[in-house]
Parts: C-alpha cells; structure tokens; sequence
C-alpha cells in the first residue's frame, strides 16, 4: 500500500494548481460526521455545538495548552475534534515537538526559558526568528523564495509567512506547493488557521466556506485535530443551517471558489 501522502499528492498538488479544491467540499459525506444537537432555547449552546475550551485551536499543534488527560482526549475523538489514529501523539509528553517536526516544513521550536525573542520584521509583522531554529529561508528576498519554490518545500512554505497578508490567494498557493513537495499538512493547516474572515464583511459567509474546504484538503494529509469539524459546527450554528443545508452551500459555493482561489500564475 502507498504511503497516505503519495496517494493524496495529487490531490494537493491539483488543488494548489486551483482544479479540484472541490474535493475538499465532498467532505461532509465522512462516515464520521455527525449532526449537532439542535440549538436550544436558552442563549447557551450546548456542549457539542463549541469545541472545547481547551482543545489547541490556535494552530493545533503551535501553542502548548493544559496537559490533555487520556480522559479528554477520548471526549475530543468521540465529539470529532481528534482523529483516533492520534490518541497516543495527543498523550507524549512531548507532543508539541514531535508533532512540529512531523507535520511542518518549517518546524517552531521551543526557545530556552531564559532565551528572549529575536524579533524579525515581515511585512510589518514581528515574529521570533529563535522560535523558528533561525530558519535562513525567513530571511530572504521574496523573488528569491519564488524561484526556488517550484522545488523546495522550505522555500514554498517561507513565502507563506513572507508574502503580505492580504494576498490570500497567493500564500495559500503556496502553503499548498509546500505540502505537495512535502507531503506534510502543516503548510496548508497554518494557512487555514491564520485564515480568518472577517465577520463584518459581506464574503463573510463564503470566506468561511473556503476556509472549510481548505482545512479539509489539509486534514487529508494527516493531522492531529479537525479544524473542519469546528468549523463547520460554527458556519451551521451562526447561519442556522442543518447538515443538508451546509452541504448544498458547500456544492454551490463550488465553482466560485475554484475560479477565485485558483493559480495567481
């Protein structure tokens, strides 16, 4: 049998060439998916309508949270936030190394307590240079980056955090050109998470469809939490859509998305 990130190669690199991201908005069709409760009378949803407090929502594996307990990482895999096949990951110890070097191109690393960030600016945004192992790639010219990224995996995924945020289109090509080189759902899994509509917008809506199709076509490759599975509770309980009326958005949200987010070459 193929190694999982060999068969769904071409799947990445046909979404990342802008043909089939709508292989991503067949998700809904998983076994695994399961309706919400209804939403109740009071103001507060009931538990399975929000993730956890303390599931890793920021990036999934970049910010430590409380110590998981194997009692509540059993809750996460029953409620569809954790896939089983990561329960033991979810229990090291030392989890959030493992997992960085596992799933990124461009792992995070731990600075020593004592070590301050060593800022570096891109494109007006300040990050720890030290909290990336000093990576040279955050360093270079964005031409550079692009010539090497046809190849490079590092490179594709650098251009991510170099590009400006704005040019969404751009960063997601390549987050998704990083996972396709590297076989690894990080890139494509960091853009999802720093992809994040703004509520007041009028594309609100469809943003957080392709957002959904995005974290899909991530969570192919392997990953320790479904971000999809938290998205999709939160597009359905503030647009208040039953599972069928998601997944017909979904296939009508299609066609648009493909052109809109497809190749910017």
């Amino acid at each position: 049998m193929k190694p999982k990130a060999l068969v769904l190669a071409p799947i990445v690199a046909a979404v990342a060439a802008g043909i089939v991201l709508g292989y991503a908005l067949l998700a809904p069709e998983r076994s695994d998916e399961r309706e919400p409760a209804p939403a109740p009378a009071a103001d507060t949803a009931p538990a399975d309508q929000n993730p956890p407090n303390d599931a890793p929502l920021t990036s999934g594996m970049e910010s430590p949270g409380p110590a998981m307990t194997a009692e509540r990482i059993d809750e996460l895999i029953q409620r569809g936030f954790v896939p089983a096949e990561y329960r033991d990951l979810w229990l090291d110890p030392d989890y959030q190394r493992i997992a960085e070097e596992r799933f990124n191109v461009i792992p995070r690393v731990a600075p020593a307590a004592d070590e301050a960030c060593v800022p570096l600016e891109l494109d007006g945004e300040i990050l720890c240079w030290n909290e990336y192992g000093y990576h040279p790639y955050l360093t270079y010219e964005i031409e550079e980056l692009r010539q090497m990224a046809s190849t490079d995996a590092a490179a594709a995924e650098a251009l991510v955090f170099r590009l400006p945020y704005e040019n969404r289109r751009e960063r997601m090509h390549f987050a998704l050109e990083a996972s396709r080189l590297s076989g690894r759902s990080g890139p494509i899994m960091r853009f999802a998470y720093s992809f994040v509509p703004d509520s007041e917008s009028p594309h609100y809506f469809d943003e957080m469809l392709d957002r959904y199709a995005i974290a899909v076509a991530g969570e192919s490759l392997g990953y320790p939490y479904r971000l999809s599975r938290e998205l999709e509770l939160t597009i359905r309980r503030e647009f208040d859509l039953s599972g069928e009326e998601f997944r017909e958005a979904l296939r009508g949200r299609r066609v648009t998305m493909q052109e809109e987010w497809g190749d910017p070459s």
